[in-house]
This record gives structure tokens, C-alpha cells and sequence, in this order.
């Protein structure tokens, strides 16, 4: 048995798990979106609005050191981000129109969508430079081996502790507020602000338990190959 195969046969039997909280309730919405979409609209159009959702909405971060009333554009603009990237890949596969480019524009869309609003955090009044590096880190991380897992036909949203990349953009869209109501903004010219003694920690931990879950994936994978090796034999 090839490892491609002894990949899909152990992934496929987990395939359930390792879904975000909101993942179900997120795809029944996403198909009723699909169908509810105007037929002049393709998803490459859905993935081009959700990345300019995203850049709308890092503007905004960016800007509310001038403007300070551009935090309340920053949720609605990645609401529209969310649309895009969550309706796009429903609505070809509706259509049936399943061909590469609309998978690549997905995702080159959503890595764009989140590094540039991590980006935008950096220089926002809301996060430090320092700590928006450390969670941008944390996600190329989390990003490159969830595409790794769908490359061995794992399902491709890949949650960690209950988080996905939905749940990760609502934080997204609400930390603005946490950060005002925890005085981040007056406490990001101090020598070591809590936040970023916070953000290091956490990713700290969020990095250790990403290897625990290599190393335990990589046991699996390698003790299905095991199994599959007599059968291979005979």
C-alpha cells in the first residue's frame, strides 16, 4: 500500500474530528448563501470581496490612531470578509464548477485576509508590532499544517482546542473592543506591556501543543503504514 494511501485510510477515519465549534452550523449556512447568490456572481468574485474586506477592514485598524471612530468599520468589513471566503468554494461546488482556480483563489484570499489584518493589528493602536509578530507566526504555523493534512485528503478546516479559522476571525473582529475595555492602547508604550507577555505565553503554548499534535499524528499515520505492510505483502 502506497503512504498516500495509508494517509487517507487513517485521515479518513478521523475525518470528524478536529472540527471548530461553529464548523456544522458555519456549512449549512454557507450552502443556504450558495444558493441564495446571484447567478451573475462566480466564485472568484466571493473570494476578490473577502479579501477586500479584509484590506478595508486592516485600513481601519490602521487608521484609528487618527481616527479612533474607524474601530466600528472593522467588524462589518470582516463580515463581508467572512462571506466571501465562506461562500466562494460552496457556490462552485453548487455550480459544479470545481476547477483549480477557484480552490487557489480561496485560498490565496484567505492567507492575504489574515496576514494582513494580523499586519494591521501590529500597527493599530489594539496589539504591539511584537505580539502581532508572534500570532503571525502562530497562524503560518497553523495554516501550513492544516494544508499538509488536506494535501493526505484530511478535511481541510483544521481546528485546534475548538478553533478554526472562523472562530479565529471573530477574535479578530472583536479584540478593538476587549482592548479598549482592558486599556491596551494606554499600556502599549510601556517597557514589557501585558499583552505581550500574554500573546508569548499563549503562543508559547500554542506552538508546543501544534508539535504534540505532530508528534501523535505522525504515531498514527506510522502505526497504520505497520499495519498495511502484511497485506502488502500478500
Amino acid at each position: 500500500m502506497k503512504v498516500d494511501e495509508v494517509a487517507k485510510r487513517f485521515f479518513d477515519g478521523s475525518r470528524a474530528h478536529g472540527q471548530s465549534f461553529v464548523y456544522a452550523a458555519e456549512q449549512r449556512l454557507a450552502r443556504s448563501m450558495a444558493c441564495a447568490a446571484p447567478p451573475w456572481v462566480a466564485p472568484s468574485h466571493l473570494s476578490l470581496l473577502g479579501a477586500g474586506g479584509a484590506a478595508l477592514a486592516a485600513a481601519a485598524l490602521v487608521g484609528c490612531h487618527s481616527w479612533p471612530e474607524l474601530v466600528w468599520l472593522a467588524p462589518p468589513a470582516m463580515a463581508v470578509n467572512w462571506y466571501g471566503l465562506t461562500t466562494d468554494l460552496p457556490l462552485a461546488r453548487l455550480r459544479g464548477d470545481e476547477l483549480p482556480g477557484s480552490g487557489m483563489a480561496h485560498h490565496v484570499a484567505e492567507l492575504f485576509s489574515q496576514i494582513v489584518l494580523i499586519v494591521a493589528y501590529g500597527f493599530s493602536p489594539f496589539l504591539t508590532l511584537r505580539a502581532a509578530g508572534a500570532v503571525l507566526v502562530c497562524y503560518l504555523l497553523f495554516s501550513s499544517y492544516g494544508y499538509i493534512r488536506a494535501a493526505t485528503r484530511q478535511a481541510q478546516q483544521m481546528a485546534y482546542i475548538g478553533l478554526g479559522v472562523t472562530e479565529f476571525r471573530i477574535l479578530l473582529a472583536l479584540w478593538p473592543f476587549a482592548a479598549m475595555a482592558l486599556d491596551v492602547p494606554q499600556s502599549l508604550n510601556d517597557r514589557l506591556p501585558a499583552i505581550d507577555v500574554a500573546v508569548f505565553g499563549l503562543a508559547l503554548a500554542a506552538v508546543l501543543g501544534l508539535l504534540g499534535k505532530l508528534l501523535k499524528d505522525g504515531r498514527k499515520i506510522a502505526a497504520a503504514s505497520a499495519a498495511a505492510t502484511p497485506n502488502q505483502d500478500k
